[in-house]
């Protein structure tokens, strides 16, 4: 389910560059409100991929039209930036569409170290487990063996 706090973040970052670009404002001076917005597209985007493989919650309709109309609305925003870009500086669209990229898989790299300490976090916490549960039974076994 897409969070509709994070619908009006995107809605709102966008409506401060659309103002910006209004009053001639440099890219580079909105680069806060930019990167607000290119945050709440991306968790948008993933929650609508993560809303295609669901089967609960709500029905199946409800959540189609909502996850394809917060797409389709950020579509149309980074339509209109695109363009809003292109009209100030033709090489800021390509820059911004690079920089984007290398955020994403910055992303995914630090997403996937995350997953890999959890797996060791868990993996050693089991092994500790076992290793203390052996450890009593042996002394447990070991007492009323040799009382």
């Amino acid at each position: 389910m897409i969070d509709p706090a994070t619908i009006a973040l995107a809605t709102t970052a966008f409506g401060l560059l659309r103002k910006g670009f209004a009053a001639g404002r440099e890219i580079e001076s909105m680069a806060g409100d930019l990167s607000r917005w290119m945050g709440a597209c991306h968790d948008i985007e993933k929650a609508h991929n993560k809303a295609k493989g669901r089967r609960f919650g709500k029905s199946v309709e409800e959540e189609a039209l909502e996850s394809w109309s917060a797409m389709r609305t950020i579509k149309q925003q980074r339509e209109q930036l695109r363009l809003e870009m292109l009209a100030i500086n033709p090489q800021a669209w390509n820059d911004l569409i690079r920089l984007e990229g290398q955020i994403r898989k910055q992303r995914q790299i630090e997403e996937a170290e995350r997953l890999k300490r959890q797996e060791e976090i868990i993996t050693w916490a089991a092994i500790t487990a076992g290793v203390s549960v052996f450890l009593i039974i042996t002394v447990i076994i070991l007492s009323r063996i040799f009382p």
